[in-house]
């Protein structure tokens, strides 16, 4: 928050005395000798992504720079209610979303501004990855002498799928699908495995044909 420093009779000379004898704080250098102090506490510099239009594009962007705080700079991430900054001056950052994920090895992090002030949150998980994948499929029993082969989709990695990962009826990753088993062997024509589906895409056993 703004650090408040510099007082007369108990007032913040930077916020809250508008003049003195008609002489406006901007103008004033000066009480008893000693000088005003800052109105502001700009901390860092921190390094952040230039403004997005949503957590998920910050999240994702490598497009980084400068900016400050007035909260602990050396930490990530910064709070609720730190401001953001995109200069010593205090200038308040655009509204809109910064992430520093990508940005000097900082943390997952997303940080929506609004009038300066930050509300941090998680960064998104990623969509899915899908990759096409030919398989043949048996609703009772082992796949492996299947003869139909089809196009499914994967989150995992096409030639070494394992327990984890989802099989897919779609491109999107959305639809499962049908639970049963699954196999490479009869669509690569040399050797392969079977693949055990349950009802919610998920691989539950990688099986030896």
């Amino acid at each position: 928050m703004a650090d408040k420093t510099g007082g007369l009779d108990g007032k913040d000379i930077c916020d809250d005395i508008l003049n003195i004898n008609g002489v406006t704080v901007a103008n004033i250098k000066g009480i008893s000798g000693k000088d005003k102090k800052s109105c502001c506490t700009a901390n860092g510099p921190i390094v952040v992504s230039a403004v997005q239009d949503s957590c998920a594009l910050a999240c994702a962007s490598e497009d980084c720079g400068n900016f400050y705080t007035d909260g602990t700079s050396g930490t990530c991430p910064l709070v609720n209610g730190d401001y953001l900054y995109t200069d010593t001056s205090c200038t308040l950052a655009s509204n809109g979303y910064y992430s520093p994920k990508n940005c000097n090895g900082g943390c997952s992090k997303c940080y929506t501004v609004s009038s300066g002030i930050i509300t941090v949150s998680d960064c998104p998980a990623p969509e899915p990855t899908c990759s096409a994948i030919n398989l043949a499929y048996n609703s009772r029993g082992t796949a492996c002498t299947a003869r139909e082969c089809a196009t499914y989709y994967t989150d995992g990695t096409v030639g070494s799928l394992t327990t984890g990962d989802h099989i897919y009826a779609d491109s999107g990753c959305e639809e499962c699908a049908s639970r049963g088993d699954y196999s490479d062997r009869p669509c690569r024509g040399a050797q392969g495995v079977n693949f055990v589906v349950d009802a919610s895409c998920t691989i539950t056993a990688v099986q030896d044909c």
